[in-house]
């Protein structure tokens, strides 16, 4: 069985997400940030630094999340992304577009 992406609210108010961020946990993923968007701000951060696994439907989903915030006039940043999800961005050219960072031990 694989891990299923968890997602949390830090205390300042960021989401954490901790897991398998793949095809399996992103329509679960993304009802419960729906569910939560009253709670969130215009700006904030999604740390990535308990992903284990990333796939496309991963990355498809950041891309969404980010579209979703932009369209309501916020800012999205996505930091301490693993290096196959950065470099699954990169191959996208999506980089700059969810202004995501890797961790600082990998490309």
């Amino acid at each position: 069985m694989s891990d299923l992406c968890a997602i949390a609210v830090t205390a300042d108010g960021h989401l954490r997400l901790s897991g398998e961020l793949t095809f399996e946990s992103v329509p679960r993923l993304w009802r419960d940030v729906e569910r939560r968007q009253s709670d969130l701000g215009s700006t904030h951060e999604i740390d990535l630094s308990g992903i284990t696994a990333a796939d496309s439907a991963g990355l498809a989903l950041l891309l969404e999340w980010q579209a979703s915030m932009q369209r309501r006039g916020g800012h999205l940043s996505i930091r301490q992304a693993p290096g196959g999800l950065l470099r699954l961005a990169g191959l996208c050219e999506a980089v700059e577009l969810l202004q995501i960072s890797g961790r600082g031990n990998e490309a």
